[in-house]
């Protein structure tokens, strides 16, 4: 608790007011349901009197908050993040609540959005400090690194490859495909049993609208560090070692691997020599997760030729690399998303969102590569930048402000899931092409969450992964190596699972803890080998 003053009651002003509006919405819901009491759903009552219950509340923690109560401070905080998810969902998600209610939900979300930037402002965190402390002056204390490598890229990189790693083991038990072809053929998910569950079908959508974009962006962070300590030519050494050898590795020997229980499911001729002939009638070479590594290897030879041209261009004319200052994390993300637009949507518009090209065992998303161009700039900006400054520093709006970039990444996410419930879903059920409208929306709302999703974990990672763990520091040396070799794994486990009597959650929980602990063991132990830890 900090001692009350009249400047905590200044920052607490606009709170005070954006909830009392809460409160009037909440009551004009409560008369518009009284008086059409007689044609309206239960759940409308029974929404009505929760919001109304958190409404008081609210009331209820700014009063302490006024007092210096930081528990107040922190349960206002929570509800505020929190309830604005809510109410965009009920606003946009299909449900039993009448268009009246809908739009005084999105009236009311946009009410605690704004309560929640409020609430997260420095200015106003500062006065309920997690330790007893005086209040602050004004100035911030810089946050000192918990070891000479940064945890909170490293945990964040590990993170999202157990993303990929879970994305592709529920695959098999995702609703959105058909069942398993009768001949052999290269999909998205080589095996597709006959247990789904639809809630897989919402983590895949929620993975792809993000994940691969933003291993791109942290691949990125620490290019041009490298380049200034290495120089172009041992740079692209290193990472023709790093990620060409495992490429070619993972590519020409995991993947045929990988794909075979896809072929023997078919019940064709099981032995190696029919596979291989059904393996080069396909026409190309299947890659497998593996295309990340060649386009970022594609990637880091533009960056080091790019570095090695910056190089002779200043050694000339003397100048220096200026990367700008990036204050504002929303000005930074609004602009992100506008060059992401402009180069996201008229590729989806020309190729389709399904379209992959392929040139041996590159392969590649026919309307992704110059979005992932994107991340990828963005990370080797900052990184030129510092991590440690601008809108990154740990004690800098994006990490202490990390509930509203939850907020909004999760609601960027439910209005994508609207989109495709509403407008996309419909249309393909019935065999027709989606509307251009239907297209530009549903390639904006990819944009968007894109950004905020990315952003949103960034935020997460910088304000909580400070210490090191060593078990956390393990998966994050395997991580790569893990992203390597999953595939396989993953895929003969649905396989083996094809005739095990067990729900698709139970499923796909199993393939994951199990490719998981198999993938990161078998990491582990070949990174013992002082050749194969060179390179993963």
């Amino acid at each position: 608790m900090t001692t009350p003053s009249a400047a905590l009651h200044a920052q607490l002003r606009p709170v005070i007011r954006a909830q009392w509006i809460n409160l009037g919405l909440c009551v004009a819901l409560l008369s518009v349901a009284f008086a059409l009491r007689h044609g309206i759903s239960p759940a409308v009552w029974i929404r009505s009197t929760i919001i109304l219950a958190v409404s008081l509340f609210m009331l209820l923690c700014g009063n302490e908050m006024r007092r210096g109560r930081r528990w107040a401070y922190v349960r206002a905080k929570w509800i505020a993040a929190l309830g604005s998810i809510g109410f965009v969902g009920v606003a946009v998600l299909p449900g039993p609540f009448p268009a009246w209610m809908r739009i005084e939900q999105g009236a009311q979300a946009l009410v605690f959005l704004a309560l929640t930037w409020m609430m997260t402002r420095p200015a106003l965190a500062l006065f309920f400090p997690r330790v007893k402390a005086p209040i602050h002056s004004g100035t911030v204390n810089p946050v000192a690194d918990a070891s000479a490598r940064d945890a909170s890229f490293d945990y964040l990189r590990a993170f999202i490859v157990l993303l990929v790693l879970l994305h592709h083991s529920v695959l098999a038990y995702a609703v959105m495909w058909p069942a398993q072809p009768s001949t052999f053929n290269i999909l998205p998910a080589p095996i597709v049993d006959s247990q789904r569950w639809a809630g897989f079908d919402l983590l895949a959508v929620f993975n792809d609208t993000f994940f691969m974009a933003l291993m791109f962006l942290l691949s990125g962070l620490f290019v041009w560090p490298g380049l200034a300590r290495k120089g172009s030519a041992r740079f692209l050494r290193d990472r023709f070692l790093r990620l060409g050898v495992p490429f070619a590795v993972a590519a020409g020997i995991l993947m045929p691997l990988a794909y075979y229980p896809s072929y023997a499911v078919t019940g064709a001729d099981p032995g190696l020599l029919a596979y291989a002939r059904a393996w080069s009638s396909l026409g190309f070479w299947p890659g497998g997760p593996t295309w990340f590594i060649g386009l970022l290897l594609v990637f880091d030879v533009v960056a080091a030729g790019a570095f090695m041209l910056w190089h002779r261009w200043t050694a000339n004319t003397k100048a220096a690399l200026h990367v700008g200052p990036y204050g504002s994390p929303t000005a930074f993300v609004a602009i992100l998303l506008v060059v992401s637009a402009l180069v996201y949507v008229p590729m989806e518009l020309v190729f389709g969102a399904d379209r992959w090209l392929a040139l041996g065992p590159f392969s590649l998303q026919a309307s992704r590569p110059l979005l992932y161009a994107t991340y990828f700039l963005v990370g080797l900006g900052i990184g030129a930048a510092g991590t440690e400054g601008g809108f990154l520093a740990r004690n800098a709006g994006l990490a202490q402000r990390w509930p509203i970039w939850v907020s909004a990444g999760l609601a960027a996410y439910a209005l994508r899931l609207a989109i495709i419930i509403m407008l996309v879903l419909p249309a393909v059920r019935a065999h027709q092409p989606l509307p251009l409208t239907v297209r530009l929306l549903s390639d904006l709302t990819v944009v968007l969450c894109c950004g905020t999703i990315s952003f949103a974990f960034i935020a997460l990672f910088r304000r909580f992964a400070i210490a090191h763990h060593p078990v956390f520091d393990s998966l994050s040396a395997s991580s790569y190596g893990m992203y390597l070799i999953h595939y396989p794994v993953v895929v003969w486990l649905q396989f083996a699972l094809l005739a095990v009597a067990a729900g698709p959650l139970a499923k796909g929980c199993l393939v994951f803890v199990g490719s998981v602990g198999l993938s990161w063991g078998m990491v582990v132990a070949l990174r013992r080998i002082p050749v194969i830890a060179r390179l993963l």
